[in-house]
């Protein structure tokens, strides 16, 4: 293996890593998102039946409340703000993986190179 080439992917190492410092604060936040989801949707539920629970039973005021066109809006919110979490962990592991692979064939090409 030639220098040029060890050179290559060292560079290639060096970009996944400047990638990967750029996603940091979203991929934070996308964490916390997906970590948050299922009790941001149990509250934004509650937030709409206890508008319909004073005059319904809790399966109706529930079956008003999931009805309600903003409660759909908001929960529409909520799995929009989930898709771009899950895109931004997805393009991480992605960018994660080219560094390990570059990592990897860098490694081997060490090795190469002493025997």
């Amino acid at each position: 293996m030639e220098a040029l080439d060890l050179l290559q992917l060292e560079s290639r190492m060096v970009a996944a890593v400047e990638e990967l410092q750029k996603l940091s604060s979203a991929v934070a936040m996308s964490r916390q998102i997906k970590e948050f989801a299922s009790d941001l949707r149990k509250n934004l539920l509650a937030k709409y039946v206890v508008k319909y629970l004073a005059d319904n039973t809790a399966t109706a005021a529930e079956s008003k409340a999931r009805a309600d066109e903003q409660y759909v809006d908001e929960l529409e919110s909520l799995m929009t703000q989930y898709r771009t979490a899950e895109k931004h962990l997805a393009n991480w592991d992605a960018i994660h993986c080219k560094f390990e692979a570059a990592r990897s064939a860098l490694s081997l090409a060490r090795t190469q190179i002493q025997l």
